[in-house]
């Protein structure tokens, strides 16, 4: 693989860290306040709102991009980074399921009176994307993880740029 593509991966992949990292604060910070006063409603700035959606779009922009246009670089073998990766992949994916989990707890009033409104509508469709978008990034750690623990082909002396063997 070239530097270019490598480059770019390398830059859509840190857009979707820093995507992905700004969806896990404000999923930790709802976790506090969900466990400290459950049950209740609770607002957010619409500046934080705003930052959410932005993330998501940027995230799932870059992921997307990725996939269909850049790819994984390849050349890199390191077992103990690959599963370091794919453990973060993991992790990732645990904290997405804590944030369906505190939502799911959040609404469990709303839910169990049938009180479908456009907020709760809208709040469903913003937590879905938001797991969606923690998925995608976790999956792509998960894919660059496994990439790095696979060893490099290597070339026969007789037939360069062919796999030995």
């Amino acid at each position: 693989m070239t530097a270019r593509p490598r480059l770019a991966y390398g830059i859509l992949l840190l857009l979707q860290t820093i995507c992905a990292a700004l969806l896990l604060f404000y999923i930790h910070m709802a976790f506090r306040i969900v466990t400290e006063k459950p049950g209740e409603l609770h607002s957010l700035p619409a500046s934080i709102l705003l930052q959410v959606v932005i993330a998501i779009l940027i995230g799932q922009g870059c992921y997307w991009t990725r996939l269909r246009h850049v790819p994984l670089p390849d050349g890199i073998y390191s077992p103990v980074l690959g599963h370091l990766l794919a453990f973060a992949g993991r992790l990732t994916s645990i904290f997405g399921g804590a944030l369906f989990s505190i939502y799911f707890l959040r609404q469990l009033p709303a839910i169990q009176q049938l009180s479908l409104d456009a907020g709760l509508l809208w709040r469903c469709i913003l937590v879905f994307t938001m797991l969606f978008a923690i998925y995608c990034y976790a999956l792509e750690l998960e894919r660059l993880g496994a990439g790095w623990q696979k060893p490099p082909k290597q070339t026969g002396p007789e037939h360069p740029g062919r796999p030995a063997g």
